[in-house]
């Protein structure tokens, strides 16, 4: 390989995360990764294109002109335009986007291209392609679209649709000059119902029951000013809208929108209006939703639609197909009466998107999962498979074998795939239910490894590339697979764990994949690579690993280096019991790198390659030994630079020469491996998606091939080199003879090995762990049926396998080894151990006899279970878990306790601490009062200062006020004066209790500076008037706060006074052994709030902790308390003393009377006749004294009960007089609150006012804000159309000038051809204006597109026409005797006229549609002066107007007493809407004159009574008279005006007038018979002539046929005829056809004049004759009478 030699690309195989397009009829594309693949969906080849700077991001095509266009991902990305089938580039558009486009369209027919960028300028652009002009752009920030289409009937119109909003945007052209018109489409809600915009007016409340002021705007009462004022929708009237995904365009102009829950939307494009056609419910919508709509259409939605099932859409004439996720294709077809939903077919995948060919015969469907299906509407029993490849990243791609036919590649969703080096044909796939890691491919046989995250290694068969099977699996460890690595002579499989174990394995299949051993290394493996010698069968391996400590995203620094030498199978010594090999057998050794390194490759020279991601660079060091025998050195040889993003990758290829690296940048180096020297560099991925994951060469390094990291791309390269080239190719070419050559050998003895491993498996398929159904799918079409639906592929076989691990154990190879060398260990001391388990059976035994002692004795002497565990590590480890517990369940409670204290702080000091008045509450003794008083905070230095300077502003405008009344005002008279001092005590009076609005001044708190109610207009008086109130309110709490306190400490007196007394009366009752309950009064914690800040030891529950100092201090307390009581009981004489002689008393009090008793004599208990005279004397001394002491004790008794009569009712007289000061207090509490509350109200409502006022600025600011913006506007509009005017004028003045050029043709064609005869030049001017008749003939064409007409006309186009011309210009054409190069010479002119005949149509068109667009800018400008003019008018008029109307039209508060409303109140609220505000001097006045006046009127009304009846009498006299005479009058008449009639005569005449009657009716029906006979023929006479005048018609109508035919014919001649003429004629003036239309116009009124009196001579003649016939007889009155 030398410096001519060059990668090129092959194939490219993958699916794409985007749409997948129509090309052309036959031809789809989609992008992959770094390329766009084109797929020919019939012969199933493909064609890639590559993109040639940055990456491929959106893409789209044109299906019509067969072009694709596809922006670049980078800064400033353009967008390619290619052909096809050429693929040749044919427009390059810049300068759209700085950063990315986020969607591309092509319009249907023209060539216009629509882009739209993302951040930072969201630029809707129109483009030309095919002239590579930017025509237009708009900007829509921050919208984030997802689809983007051309209306196909319109390139004028588009769509653009997010899943926020869905905008409509006209191009409107100006000759070279276009615009953008946006129109915005209102959603409607998920649930159907439409959203109604706000439309509050400006203007009184009406459901309001007072006016308040004018209701204005939301946006206005929120203080919103600008852009945000006019989109703002408060969170109560928001509604959650449907979310477009998809549209798709009708022939009409109309648009299906499908939205991401499943609704289906109609958008009328001239209304602008959306209706739901159908929705993911299976209900009916109203038929008022479809007011707008021409037809009513009922929805009867059946199957009902999934969320998601309109995420495509795609029309045919046959109905709107429509697909989701859930695998569905719908055939929804919409009809004036319904919707029907059609279930074609099922994919059973979620489909990304539909799209209809060129022809519309072929409908694409594409999944999710990787397949492509196309379907068509005209056979729908047949699906074809195009694409079935799969989805998902790759894990890694290799070459199979030897690397000659087929590669494999591995999904990490399990897919194995088999392809064809050729051509990338899809061979087979294999599905495996598990998540693979990692992929190698054997050398020496034909069979993959896979590793996944469960630590399992499956082996693949791929001997029958079309049939892959699973023969072994093995669970080496329960750690992921992290590598997979064989040696070029695969010979050896080393798998690597993430936590440092390196597996080998047998690789060859006849040793059953037998694992020899494993190693350990440091913590994690990086990655591992493998020297193969050819001829000592010796691999050398190194491990790249990483420490405990190091940044893994740099890479790793230690590295591990052993040898497997080729009868390492053979020999028993190197691997010990356990499975791990001797350090010493495999000549391990360790190695710590300077740098860290994400890659390294060993050769076979000793000599390591790595890759450095931090500095970029590839080192190339030499292996040394190092101090000790297992450890080596790295020499640093030669380093290069490597690629601009990390971490990169290395490989060797298998003859050691060529060194490959891939990293995230997707470039491809391959480098010279003895000098680093680079031969090539190619990009085969996108850095945008990860680059390079993985690369494989082929032995003869020619065929390279790479997978992405995250564009689920393989891509297949080949290289090109000289054959004739280096040395270095020769030896690569020998060393691959050689190595195929031992590779082929080997391989057909492993695949045989294989095919006995499948055979042993499928033997034991009850056993293993494969799936009991396996399914080949074959190539084949998808069949459908009523039932089900099944897919299969058409190029490749695919299977299905299931992995079920029952069949192994659940311990790994790994544990598996453990457990046998465990068991051989238990072997080997197995008398020990029994020993061991005695000795634990006995100790076990005696602690449960010391648990079960433990029971029994008493509980302070009991230990804890715990306490017996001899565990000490274990009780250790419970003992912190205990403590770790405690001390989080402490920090909780800290946090907590900290928490509450923190929000007792906050409470207490705003409620309490900043209080100057303290609230509390004052509570009756037995009436169950309870009155507040009124917290209050300290009034601040700047409310005082605000409160001081209102105050001096009122005193000055009161002495103004006083100075201009005395200025304007002249002194009354004396009596006018008493009249006027009257009527001001009476207006003050009503004043202060009425218009005053609250009864303060009853209250006594009088504040000489409020405002009257009726002179508050302005804000500033309104807002004095708030402050002025406000300290009124704190005056009124002041006063009665006052009250309050010396309540208070009147009850605190009388407290004193009852307990004083309370505590006799106990003394009273004790005395007299009195056992009744006393009342006692007590202050509760409302009327003492400082005690809630104060803990009682009754109000703690729980345990008191003590800590142990206070535990020590309260014994000796304990200690020195009980000496003191031993002290005190000691024999103490006084006492003792006192006790003997006195009773314990030194004075006897008058209280201790009731106890005292005398004592009885001794003698007492014996018999009265024993007594001695000195003992009969001291009991009659005795008695006496008993029965004085008795009296005494009786008048104690008394004297005690009085006195207690008298402090009980003492008690009971001072409760109630506090009881009664209570509620008058309390009274006084409600009269204070309805006085606060009347002036709070006051307060409410000019705050109400205020914020009404501050909502008119809102709206004037608002308004004013938009003015600027529309004269801004106004400006910009002005200035274009003006540009526009100059423009078009300045094209009608280049069309003057072709007109007249045209016409200078034609004046000169006669001196061009002065040298012929005039007769020639006649006949030759004819011919000039002659034009080729191109009959424009109808056919009907037969196609599925709906865009299309059923009948289509042939091409009519200029092209046709002048290939039409090549018969007129034709020698048969030429006259005779005409020079033949006169008459080329007259072709040609004629050639000219007509192609200045084109260019002076083209010209007409374009002008008359700049003159449209120029009248629709006029319109525009228009619209927006009057809309300018309307806001102006707002602001001036209705705005100014209801400010002055608010400002004047006050809210007045009003103290009524009951009686004076006279207002009816059905409602709980009387409605004052139509009450008039009235004194009441008036409405007495009033009620007095009404009562004079109604006297006056029953007097009149009898007066007037009675004369009536005599009026009533008269007229009934006179009426009467009337009435007879009438009745004369008619008798006079009759008998002048009598007729005898012929039935009269015969009447009189006949005697039997009877009998004459009925000879006169059978006459009668006899005539009728006859008549009836008459008709019945004539009848029939009318029937034959009817059908003749039918026969008739039939021949005239095809005689008409005949004359239209003939008549369409005239009409082309005379058109012919007429140009001639109008070429030929001069130009009449307008002033000449103007006259000639005015003499037409009255020779027609003239004409139809006399035609309309024609008729009314005529009718009056008939009328005349019919008169004359009359005959009649006529009798002539003889008399008249007339009577007054």
């Amino acid at each position: 390989m030398d410096n001519a030699d060059s990668l090129s690309v092959r194939w490219v195989k993958g699916y794409t995360p985007q749409k997948v397009l129509f090309v052309n009829n036959n031809t789809i594309c989609y992008p992959c990764g770094n390329f766009l693949i084109f797929m020919d969906i019939n012969t199933k080849k493909e064609k890639v294109l590559q993109c040639e700077n940055g990456s491929i991001g959106v893409f789209t095509t044109n299906s019509t002109k067969n072009i694709v266009a596809f922006a670049e991902q980078r800064l400033k990305p353009f967008i390619n335009l290619y052909s096809f089938p050429e693929l040749t580039k044919t427009s390059v558009l810049m300068d759209g986007a700085e950063l990315d486009y986020v969607l591309l369209e092509f319009s249907y027919s023209g060539f216009y291209f629509a882009s739209f960028s993302s951040l930072p300028e969201f630029n809707l652009t129109i483009w030309n392609w095919k002239a590579n002009v930017r025509l237009c752009s708009e900007s829509v920030v921050g919208m984030q679209p997802t689809v983007l289409s051309f209306n196909p009937v319109n390139q004028l119109q588009l769509c653009l649709a997010s899943e926020e909003r869905l905008l409509l945007w006209n191009i409107e052209r100006c000759d070279d000059f276009h615009l953008l018109k946006r129109i915005d489409v209102k959603l409607p809600a998920e649930d159907g119902t439409p959203v109604v915009s706000e439309d509050v007016g400006i203007g009184p409340d009406s459901s309001a029951l007072t006016y308040y002021g004018p209701k204005m705007l939301i946006s206005a009462q929120a203080g919103l000013v600008g852009d945000l004022a006019n989109t703002f929708v408060p969170r109560e009237l928001k509604k959650t809208l449907v979310q477009p995904i998809s549209v798709c365009w009708t022939p009409i102009s109309d648009l299906y929108v499908g939205c991401k829950t499943g609704q289906l939307l109609l958008v009328d494009a001239e209304l602008h209006r959306a209706v739901v056609l159908a929705t993911p419910f299976n209900e009916q919508l109203s038929s008022g939703s479809m007011k707008n709509m021409s037809s009513n259409l009922t929805m009867s939605v059946y199957p009902e639609l999934k969320p998601c099932a309109v995420k495509t859409l795609a029309l045919n004439k046959k109905g709107l197909y429509t697909a989701g996720l859930d695998g569905i294709l719908y055939c929804i077809k919409v009809t004036p009466q319904k919707v029907e939903i059609e279930e074609c077919f099922s994919v059973g995948m979620p489909i990304r998107n539909i799209a209809f060919s060129v022809d519309f015969e072929s409908l694409l469907v594409a999944t999710e999962t990787g397949s492509m299906h196309i379907y068509k509407p005209s056979q729908p029993d047949k699906v074809t498979t195009v694409l079935d490849i799969h989805s998902g990243d790759y894990v890694s791609a290799a070459l199979l074998g030897t690397g000659k036919q087929y590669c494999v590649s591995a999904r990490i969703l399990g897919a194995v795939q088999v392809w064809s080096v050729a051509d990338g044909k899809l061979i087979s796939t294999l599905v495996l239910p598990v998540k693979i890691k990692v992929m190698a491919s054997c050398p020496s046989s034909n069979y993959v490894a896979l590793g996944t995250e469960t630590g399992h290694i499956y082996f693949i068969n791929l001997a029958k590339v079309e049939t892959p099977h699973l023969v072994y699996q093995i669970h080496l460890h329960n750690i992921s697979i992290q590598c997979l690595e064989y040696d070029h002579g695969g010979q050896y499989l080393l798998a690597g764990c993430s936590d440092g174990h390196m597996f080998i394995l047998n690789a060859k299949p006849s040793k059953q994949f037998k694992v020899l051993g494993y190693t350990e290394v440091k913590d994690e493996i990086m990655g591992c690579s493998l020297a193969f010698h050819m001829s000592k069968k010796i691999v050398n391996c190194l491990i790249l690993a990483s420490q405990t400590g190091d940044d893994k995203s740099h890479g790793a620094t230690w590295l591990t280096r052993f040898d497997l030498l080729g009868d390492l199978t053979a020999s028993s010594t190197s691997v010990d019991h356990r499975g791990m090999m001797n350090d010493v057998a495999i000549r391990k050794q360790q190695c710590q790198a300077e740098l860290p390194l994400t890659s390294v490759i060993l050769n076979t020279d000793h000599h390591v390659y790595g890759y450095c991601t931090l500095t970029r660079t590839i080192y190339k060091y030499k292996i040394t030994k190092g101090s000790s025998n297992d450890t080596f050195n790295l020499i640093t040889q030669a380093k290069v630079e490597g690629h601009q993003l990390g971490p990169g990758f290395l490989y060797l290829s298998a003859n050691q020469q060529y060194l490959v690296s891939v990293a995230r940048d997707g470039y491809i180096q391959l480098r010279d491996a003895s000098n680093l020297g680079t031969h090539l560099e190619t990009q085969c991925h996108s850095y945008r998606l990860g680059g390079v994951k993985s690369i494989a060469l082929s032995l003869d390094c020619r065929t390279v091939l790479t997978t992405g990291v995250h564009d689920g791309t393989i891509v297949c390269n080949t290289e090109r080199f000289d054959p004739a080239g280096s040395e270095r190719n020769k030896v690569v070419l020998d060393y691959n003879r050689s190595m195929i050559s031992m590779l082929d050998q080997s391989c057909v003895a492993e695949d045989k090995a294989l095919a006995v491993l499948e055979q042993q498996r499928e033997g034991t398929k009850d056993k293993l762990d494969v799936a009991a159904d396996t399914s080949h799918l074959s190539p084949g079409t998808l069949t459908l049926s009523a039932s089900s639906f099944s897919i299969a592929s058409t190029s490749s076989s695919k299977s299905y396998q299931r992995v079920d691990d029952s069949r192994f154990p659940e311990s790994t190879w790994l544990e598996t080894k453990m457990a046998e060398a465990v068991e051989k260990d238990n072997r080997k001391h197995a008398e020990a151990k029994a020993k061991l388990k005695q000795g634990i059976k006995k100790l076990r035994a005696t602690i449960k006899r010391m648990m079960l002692e433990n029971e029994n004795v008493p509980e302070i002497e009991r230990l804890e279970h715990h306490e017996f565990n001899l565990d000490l590590k274990e009780q250790k480890r419970l003992h912190s878990e205990g403590e770790e517990k405690v001390a989080k369940v402490r920090e909780t409670i800290e946090m907590e306790n900290l928490a509450n204290q923190y929000l007792r702080e906050v409470i207490k000091r705003e409620c309490w601490d900043n209080m100057s008045v303290k609230g509390r509450t004052l509570e009756a003794f037995s009436s169950g009062l309870a009155v507040t008083n009124y917290p209050m905070r300290e009034r601040s230095s700047g409310e005082l200062e605000l409160l001081k300077k209102v105050m001096q502003q009122r005193t000055i405008e009161l002495i103004d006020l006083k100075a201009r009344k005395d200025i304007v005002e002249t002194p009354p008279k004396k009596e006018e004066k008493e009249d006027e001092e009257a009527e001001d005590e009476e207006s003050k009076e009503e004043e202060s209790t009425a218009l005053k609005g609250s009864l303060t001044s009853e209250y006594g708190v009088v504040n000489p500076y409020l405002y009257k109610q009726l002179e508050l207009h302005t804000k500033d008086e309104k807002i004095n008037q708030i402050i002025l109130l406000q300290d009124v309110i704190y005056n009124i709490k002041t006063a009665f706060n006052k009250e309050f306190d010396a309540t208070y400490k009147q009850k605190e007196v009388e407290m004193a006074r009852v307990k004083d007394r309370t505590m006799r009366i106990l003394e009273i009752m004790q005395q007299l052994d009195m056992d009744e309950e006393v009342w006692l009064p007590t202050m509760s914690n409302k009327e003492l709030p400082e005690r809630e800040f104060e803990v009682q030891d009754s109000e703690i529950t729980a345990e008191r902790y003590l800590t142990p100092e206070q535990k020590r201090k309260l014994e000796e307390e304990y200690k020195a308390e009980q000496l003191r009581l031993l002290a005190a009981k000691a024999d103490n004489w006084r006492e003792r003393a006192l006790k003997d002689m006195m009773g314990g008393v030194l004075e006897t009090k008058k209280s201790d009377i009731l106890k005292m008793e005398i004592p009885v004599p001794y003698f007492m208990d014996k018999p009265e006749f024993e007594w001695t005279e000195e003992q009969i004397k001291q009991a009659k001394e005795y008695a006496i004294k008993e029965q004085e002491l008795n009296e005494e004790k009786d008048k104690y008794r008394k004297t005690l009960e009085s006195e207690l009569k008298k402090l009980q009712s003492s008690v009971a007289e001072s409760r109630s007089n506090f009881d009664d000061i209570m509620n008058k207090l309390f009274e006084k509490k409600v009269r204070t609150e309805m006085i606060i509350y009347q002036e709070e109200l006051k307060i409410c409502n000019l705050v109400f006012s205020l914020r009404i006022e501050e909502e008119i600025q809102n709206r004037n600011a608002q308004i004013n804000y938009i003015l600027e913006e529309q004269k801004d506007f106004m400006a910009v509009k002005s200035q274009m159309t003006q540009n526009m005017k100059v423009m078009v004028d300045r094209f009608r003045e280049s069309y003057d000038d072709l007109v007249a050029e045209d016409r200078l043709l034609d004046r000169g064609f006669r001196k061009e051809f002065s040298d012929v005869s005039a007769t020639m030049v006649d006949q030759l001017y004819k011919l000039y204006k002659r034009r080729p008749k191109v009959q424009l003939q109808r056919i009907q064409v037969a196609t599925a597109n709906p865009f299309e007409d059923q009948s289509q006309s042939v091409d009519d186009s200029h092209a046709s026409f002048l290939a039409a011309m090549v018969d007129l210009d034709s020698l048969d054409s030429k006259p005779e005797n005409l020079d033949p190069a006169v008459w080329n010479r007259f072709c040609e002119s004629r050639r000219k006229k007509i192609e200045s005949e084109n260019q002076v149509r083209f010209k007409a068109v374009t002008l008359a549609e700049m003159q449209m667009f120029l009248q629709r800018r006029m319109e525009e400008d228009e619209n927006n002066g009057q809309q300018i003019n309307n806001l102006i008018q707002e602001l001036n008029n209705s705005l100014r107007e209801i400010k002055s109307q608010f400002q004047l039209n006050l809210m007045v508060q009003l103290v009524l007493k009951q009686g004076q409303v006279e207002v009816t109140s059905s409602d709980f609220i009387p409605d004052y809407s139509n009450s008039i505000f009235l004194h009441k001097g008036v409405v007495e006045d009033l009620n007095s004159t009404i009562q004079l006046l109604g006297e006056k009127k029953v007097a009149s009304m009898v007066e007037r009574k009675d004369f009536r009846k005599k009026i009533v009498q008269v007229e009934w006299e006179c009426q009467k008279m009337l009435m007879q005479m009438d009745d004369l009058h008619n008798k006079i008449r009759d008998i002048l005006k009598f007729k005898i009639s012929k039935q009269a005569q015969m009447y009189l005449r006949e005697a039997n007038y009877d009998s004459q009657i009925n000879a006169n009716i059978m006459g009668m029906e006899r005539s009728v018979q006859g008549q009836e006979k008459f008709h019945s023929k004539v009848l029939k006479k009318k029937q034959e002539a009817i059908k003749e005048l039918e026969k008739q018609i039939a021949q005239l109508k095809r005689e008409m046929k005949v004359m239209d035919r003939q008549l369409k014919e005239q009409h082309i001649s005379v058109s012919e005829r007429q140009n001639i003429q109008e070429m030929i004629t001069p130009v009449e003036s307008e002033q000449d056809s103007r006259n000639r239309f005015r003499d037409l116009m009255q020779h027609n009124r003239l004409m139809e004049l006399s035609r309309s009196q024609a008729e009314d001579i005529a009718i009056l003649r008939s009328e005349l004759e019919r008169q004359r016939m009359k005959s009649f007889p006529i009798l002539a009155e003889t008399e008249q009478y007339s009577y007054a």
